[in-house]
């Protein structure tokens, strides 16, 4: 008798045991259910981890298997950092993540990196949070969705980007000029990172979002980190982050658009990419692939049209701020023995990692673009001052378009800066 009672006794304590333990967990997991629906979702372009982390955005990463790469900018310190993947099952998944810091920090201790995260088997998820050790302590109390999950399908053939905007940008005319040239080039979009501008260009950018061309993103990187104007960190030694984080931007770029532009180029808006044997980017990259079939990143030479040298005379709008570039049909001769920054035309889906003058990681070959097939039309200051103006190469290629680009600039102007 005193067995069965002790037998009794035991299996009831057991069975509350277990009603308390299943009671407790069903109470924790309902807790941490609610406390991950009520988690707010990052909406800024750079969103600070703590002082050394800065996460612009993760993308999903099928060429890699199945993961998760995250655009950052980070301290050379950092050697550690964690991917929270939330599961639609309410769990959330610690996967640390392989930082692969680039190659072009130029000195900076600041730059661009990736943190490639393996998705975590069977867990079913739409964001993802980050933290510095693998505590549930650290998780930063931010959502971040994951895009380009599952890939879009391509919109357009033409995809622009651009970076960055910077110094209350002020050259209006240029900027209406380039993008106008960009439209009859064949982008269908141009995408750009916007640091600070004059409230003038900010009429012209809302002018194009408006239109449906323009894609503006804001860049604060001068709200995190004190950013440079120049590359070298010798230059700048009290800056700690190069050309107010260029790279970041046009990788970030890179993958916003991965899957819905066929080419995407990456350029300054002080440049225009233009075909010399053809008439726009369509019948350019159709020469070129078949040309060069296996290659996924082109380089365009760049090539200066100074500034400060008219010889056209052409006045129409003058009242708008900013360079003419109908103005300046003259170019430098290129100096083979300094450094000529390439742009580039690539095949985002076959890229892994750009910097601003060439692919740093891509599948497929590169290929320098010589100046008889396309050239970077760069109008800007004079980049060798020894040269004469007598020695300044005239070239009047810009005005091939000119029937469809001062109509099309004028329109623009008369709406936005009708003259008094």
């Amino acid at each position: 008798m005193r067995k069965c009672f002790r037998y009794t006794f035991c299996a009831l304590s057991m069975f509350i045991c277990v009603v308390v333990i299943t009671f407790s967990y069903h109470v924790q997991f309902r807790h941490r259910k609610m406390r991950s629906q009520k988690l707010p979702i990052a909406t800024d372009t750079i969103t600070a981890l703590d002082n050394r982390t800065f996460i612009i955005s993760p993308y999903y990463e099928p060429r890699l298997g199945q993961s998760v790469r995250v655009i950052a900018i980070i301290h050379v310190s950092v050697k550690e950092l964690y991917c929270i993947f939330h599961c639609s099952s309410n769990q959330n998944v610690f996967v640390r993540a392989e930082i692969d810091l680039h190659s072009d920090r130029f000195g900076f201790p600041y730059g661009t990196a990736d943190l490639l995260c393996a998705e975590p088997f069977g867990c079913h998820y739409t964001y993802m949070s980050f933290s510095s050790t693998n505590s549930t302590k650290t998780i930063h109390e931010l959502l971040f969705e994951v895009k380009n999950r599952p890939p879009p399908p391509i919109s357009s053939n033409f995809t622009v980007c651009i970076s960055t905007l910077y110094g209350n940008y002020n050259n209006i005319l240029q900027m209406i000029q380039s993008i106008e040239m960009y439209k009859i080039l064949g982008a269908s979009r141009v995408t750009i990172y916007n640091t600070n501008c004059s409230q003038d260009v900010d009429k012209v950018l809302r002018h194009y979002i408006d239109e449906g061309t323009l894609e503006v993103v804001p860049w604060p990187i001068d709200h995190h980190l004190h950013t440079a104007k120049g590359w070298r960190y010798s230059k700048v030694p009290t800056a700690e982050v190069g050309y107010f984080g260029q790279t970041a931007a046009l990788n970030d770029c890179l993958y916003r658009n991965m899957y819905k532009s066929k080419f995407v180029l990456l350029n300054d808006i002080d440049e225009i990419i233009l075909p010399i044997k053809d008439w726009d980017w369509s019948s350019l990259m159709e020469n070129l692939q078949n040309k060069y079939p296996d290659t996924s990143v082109f380089r365009i030479e760049n090539h200066i049209f100074p500034n400060s040298v008219n010889i056209s005379g052409f006045d129409l709008w003058s009242h708008v701020p900013g360079v003419n570039i109908l103005h300046h049909s003259v170019r430098e001769p290129i100096n083979w023995k300094l450094f000529n920054g390439c742009k580039l035309i690539v095949n985002p889906r076959d890229v892994f990692q750009t910097s601003v003058h060439s692919a740093l990681k891509q599948r497929g070959r590169w290929k320098n673009i010589g100046s008889d097939t396309v050239l970077t039309f760069h109008c800007t200051h004079k980049y060798r001052r020894d040269i004469p103006t007598e020695e300044l190469i005239p070239d009047d290629v810009l005005r091939r378009h000119n029937m469809s680009l001062v109509p099309n600039v004028d329109k623009v102007i008369q709406r936005l800066f009708p003259q008094q």
